[in-house]
């Protein structure tokens, strides 16, 4: 620092003392201020005016000089890497940036609105230094949380402080600026402001640079190094800034570097800079990645050691002394990588859900690709489906458009179509789910939506063969973990006939030993080759005494007749030319390309192949036969269609069950996806009946799902904000929002099926939208909606979130729970949420007033006399904190933060607001509030040149001295925010207020007007 001389006292001086003159030194820091390098100036330009001032001449700007000073000597020299990062941060600002149409298009919240450079433009004018510093708070605030980061700060300004006093008691020697940095306080507060300045400054780089940003974590997930191996907390924080500062400025300069431990590769990820990045290992790699600011070829060169534990990334391990306002220093320990330390947006966090549903599915869900393009492929029939059954659209679009299948499917279908580096992200992202998430969702009753349940999917397969290949390739998979005999178990299947008749056929499970098709089996000639056989419906006269049981009783009770008498005149009626020759065609293909023996059901199968078991040959008059015979019993399958049936005399139908791996089964179905093989709007209505019937009030999954969809909806509308990766390691459908929306049900209208109760996202109140918020911002705080009624706004990051009324005409109607946020931040640490006071202050009547009052009478013309009105956001002292921080904990992450809604004319304060009208319409005074909507009755344009009589209110002082006729109109007309200021300022006066809309229909106002009993307002 040039400008800032060493206080040397002379060698003549010999023992002067000049601590006491040093005491008497008051160095002003706010008024410290040096023009911000060129690189520099597309960030001031991006900042609001009010920003620009709070950097150039407020807090910021004072603990950016503090800062700046106090560490002046500890930073190195980085000129290179300052013009560098300036033209980087110009870059990221102007892409942000606002311009003054778009800036005022926020109304209150403008000055507040667009990229929050503050903290950046405070330190670039407050010298090299300073912006040394501000890189040290982005590189803390890209690895730590608030708290961590806060605390950080606190002890390495209480080290170095130490540190120069013991220097300068040793010497006498030192910086006026730096001495008198290290005898004046830094507030926790004003620390914490300064962190979240940086903290929302990264957000928003992030946002910008999303695609670099995720090319170097994929790099970093192989890596496993700490920042450094110090202990110490002070040590190790200048350590890794003052080696980041210097290995950067080498790279800039063109200077190949070696990253030998973790600092700079945290750099890179702070501060948006990417070098072409050397790769060793496993082989030698070169990233090149074209950032122009490295145009001289600086290089960093990386070995990447296989990691040797779970851990992956960046880590940082430092003891906090000034975390908890007692006890020992707590041991803390964070990292960065694409499973830790991040955010998502919302498509990132789609696949990482869908990493964990594919978990919960436990082996089902083991193929990560293949039960992916399963999930694709469902939607995909769906859609198809919706051309046959029109009804099944309900489960794709309107409301359901936001449901969690919907949005499952979809992640799912953008994993499958995937390739290269995306390709990559994605597999962290489901990695991430699948360990992360594990609770995020509950455990399902059942994977792939209950449709493996005992096989019930068989009856989806559209071709009969199909079918039977996968119940044999079942029975195959079964034979290889129990001993079963290959003559007691079967298939039995539906075949439908070349008209619309169908009947049971059978077939073999597992090959059966064959010695000649009229010979019985000898299973004790185990030589006998083996093979496939089947017995087909021919259409012959059938031996009604030895009529299939279970066929002969399902007819019976069909026909309610007596067994034998039914099915002769059934078989009777059945017997047909035709069906011969069917039956000869399909023996023909089956033995020559199957391979199978093939026989006529009617004469074979019953006496030759199952004689000593013989549950075929159950003579229905006979019980006591019935009873010393065995029964075949269902195991797996469509048993109304095709499935696989195991005699109970083997004695291990009942292990079954146990026996059959989800995993199996699930990627059979996989492959008959895959093959295309699924019937598709069979596929839906079984789909359908799932969701229908699903029981969101007492399945946890499915709440958890739903309340997925509800968040994904919420955030669908916003443009810049993100949720933290930590919401992962929560419950959803124990959250006290989920828990709140949980007993709405919706129902169908006019008997129509309805889009399942199990697809509807829940619909949210606005305090439920904003708990649901702070959930997902913070990715921990679970907050009681009822705590948040009164809540306008939220703030947290880089993001405000706000009722959609705020910013709207008053005549404009908003739904319950609409939430809109901006690019912004309020310069406060942690999650604020904004009130209102419940009684503002108004300007006063006065009798200096009354030159510039004027009510006259209104001649028809329509105007806007509020031009030079504007709204502002202030706060007041009241901090009321929420409750959820850990105990112990010195800073407040969640609070309620009154806030000035003020309305100025021409510079003049007005009044303060009070919008609780647009929230509730019965405002906290005895006046009224009516809305009139847009007219769509001609009538009015049969008259179109008449009009009620009545006073203009053209001023704001006007407004507040009302004038006494019975109706007045206040001309503000198409001019938004006057409007809303002027509907909030009536009512608060007490006066009967109608909100008119923009095109006015002067009948329709007339008659809202008669019903008043008072004098009104028209706000027009």
């Amino acid at each position: 620092m040039a400008s800032i001389s060493k206080f040397i006292p002379g060698i003549a001086s010999g023992s002067l003392d000049i601590q006491p003159a040093l005491a008497n030194i008051n160095f002003d820091f706010s008024l410290w201020k040096v023009a911000a390098p060129k690189e520099f100036e597309g960030v001031g330009s991006a900042l609001s005016t009010s920003r620009r001032e709070e950097a150039e001449d407020g807090k910021l700007h004072v603990i950016a000089r503090k800062l700046g000073a106090l560490f002046e000597s500890k930073a190195p020299a980085v000129p290179c890497l300052t013009k560098a990062y300036g033209t980087r941060a110009s870059e990221i600002a102007q892409v942000l940036s606002l311009d003054d149409q778009g800036r005022r298009s926020y109304g209150v919240f403008a000055s507040h609105a667009g990229p929050d450079a503050t903290s950046l433009w405070a330190a670039a004018t407050s010298g090299g230094s300073a912006i040394s510093i501000h890189l040290l708070a982005c590189l803390l605030a890209r690895i730590w949380d608030a708290p961590q980061a806060i605390s950080i700060w606190v002890e390495i300004i209480k080290k170095r402080k130490e540190e120069v006093n013991a220097e300068f008691e040793e010497s006498n020697i030192g910086h006026i600026a730096t001495l008198q940095a290290a005898r004046q306080d830094l507030a926790r507060a004003q620390i914490a402001e300064w962190d979240d300045s940086a903290r929302a400054w990264l957000r928003s780089a992030n946002e910008v640079k999303k695609k670099q940003q995720t090319q170097l974590m994929l790099i970093i997930d192989n890596v496993q190094v700490p920042v450094n191996g110090e202990r110490d907390t002070y040590a190790s924080v200048m350590d890794a800034w003052k080696n980041s500062l210097t290995q950067m400025e080498a790279l800039v300069k063109g200077v190949s570097q070696k990253a030998v431990s973790g600092e700079i590769l945290l750099a890179l990820s702070a501060w948006h800079l990417f070098p072409d990045l050397m790769v060793v290992t496993p082989s030698v790699t070169h990233v090149r990645q074209n950032d122009a600011v490295f145009h001289l070829g600086g290089i960093l060169t990386l070995g990447l050691p296989t990691p040797s534990s779970d851990e992956h990334g960046i880590h940082w391990s430092l003891p906090l002394a000034h975390l908890r306002h007692y006890g020992a220093p707590v041991v803390s320990s964070r990292s960065i990588s694409s499973e830790s330390g991040s955010r998502l947006n919302v498509q990132e966090l789609l696949q990482a859900t869908l990493g964990s549903l594919l978990q919960s599915w436990g082996k089902a869900g083991k193929d990560t690709a293949r039960a992916a393009k399963w999930m694709s492929s469902m939607f995909r029939m769906m859609t198809e489906a919706t051309r046959l059954d029109h009804s099944l659209s309900l489960l794709t679009t309107g409301v359901a458009e936001h449901s969690w299948f919907v949005l499952l499917s979809g992640a799912a279908n953008r994993y499958t179509e995937s390739m290269g580096l995306e390709r990559q992200h994605n597999n962290k992202l489901i990695s991430l789910g699948r360990k992360q998430a594990k609770t995020f969702l509950g455990t399902p009753s059942a994977p792939l939506f209950g449709m493996l349940e005992h096989g019930r999917f068989v009856s989806l397969i559209t071709n009969e063969e199909d079918k039977i290949a996968h119940l044999r390739t079942i029975a195959m998979h079964l034979a290889q973990k129990m001993p079963l005999d290959s003559s007691k178990i079967l298939i039995r299947y539906k075949h439908r006939l070349s008209d619309s008749r169908w009947v049971y056929e059978y077939a073999t499970a597992i090959p059966l030993p064959m010695a000649n098709k009229k010979r019985k089996v000898d299973r004790s000639d185990t030589a006998r080759p083996k093979s496939h056989c089947r017995w087909l419906y021919s259409g012959c006269q059938a031996d009604y005494s030895r009529i299939p049981s279970d066929l002969l009783h399902w007819f019976s009770e069909r026909e309610d007749r007596d067994p034998q008498s039914a099915w002769r005149d059934h078989c009777d009626f059945m017997v047909s030319t035709h069906d011969e020759a069917d039956f000869e065609e399909r023996r023909r293909i089956l033995e020559a390309a199957a391979g199978e023996t093939v026989f006529r059901r009617e004469e074979q199968f019953l006496a030759d192949i199952f004689p000593d078991v013989g549950i075929y040959c159950c003579d229905p008059g006979d019980d006591v036969s019935c009873l010393l015979r065995a029964w075949y019993t269902s195991v797996y399958g469509a048993i109304d269609d095709a499935a696989l049936f195991v005699s109970q005399q083997q004695q291990v139908h009942y292990l079954i069950q146990a026996e059959l791996s989800s995993e199996t089964i699930a990627a059979e179905m996989y492959s008959l996806a895959e093959g295309d093989k699924l019937d598709s709007l069979k596929t839906s209505l079984e789909l359908e009946m799932f969701f229908r019937y699903g029981r969101v009030d007492v399945d946890p999954h499915l709440r958890s799902l739903k309340a997925l969809s509800t968040a994904a909806r919420l955030y669908s509308r916003f443009s810049h904000a993100s949720v933290d990766v930590g919401i992962l390691q929560q419950s959803l459908y124990q959250a006290g929002w989920t828990s709140a929306c949980s007993g709405q049900r919706n129902f169908a209208v006019d008997g129509q099926r309805g889009t399942p109760e199990a697809l509807q996202p829940y619909k949210l109140s606005d305090e439920q939208a904003f708990a649901c918020l702070a959930m997902f911002e913070s990715g921990s705080y679970d907050i009681n909606p009822n705590k948040l009624r009164d809540v306008i706004a939220m703030c947290s990051g880089h993001s405000i979130f706000f009722r959609a009324a705020l910013l709207a005409d008053p005549s404009e109607p908003t739904p319950l729970g609409d939430i809109q946020d901006l690019l912004g931040n309020i310069g406060r640490s942690g999650i604020a949420f904004l009130v209102l006071p419940e009684t503002p202050l108004c300007q006063e009547k006065s009798l200096d007033d009354w030159p510039y009052i004027e009510h006259n009478e209104f001649d028809g013309s329509l105007q806007d006399n509020f031009k030079v009105t504007s709204l502002h956001l202030s706060f007041t002292e009241a901090e009321t904190p929420l409750g959820v921080n850990i105990l112990g904990s010195r800073d407040q992450e969640v609070f309620v933060l009154e806030t000035l809604f003020s309305v100025y004319d021409d510079g003049r304060w007005i009044a303060d607001l009070n919008f609780s009208h647009l929230f509730d319409p019965r405002p906290p005074s005895d006046a009224q509030v009516t809305w009139i909507p847009a007219c769509t009755v001609p009538h009015h344009a049969e008259t179109p040149d008449w009009r009620p009589r009545m006073i203009c209110v053209d001023s704001w002082l006007g407004l507040i001295n009302a004038p006494e006729e019975r109706v007045s109109l206040l001309r503000a007309h198409r001019n938004w925010q006057a409007r809303l200021a002027a509907s909030s300022i009536s009512l608060a006066l007490g006066h009967d207020t109608i909100i008119l809309p923009n095109e006015i229909c002067w009948h329709c106002a007339q008659y809202i007007v008669n019903q008043r009993f008072r004098n009104v307002i028209l706000i027009g």
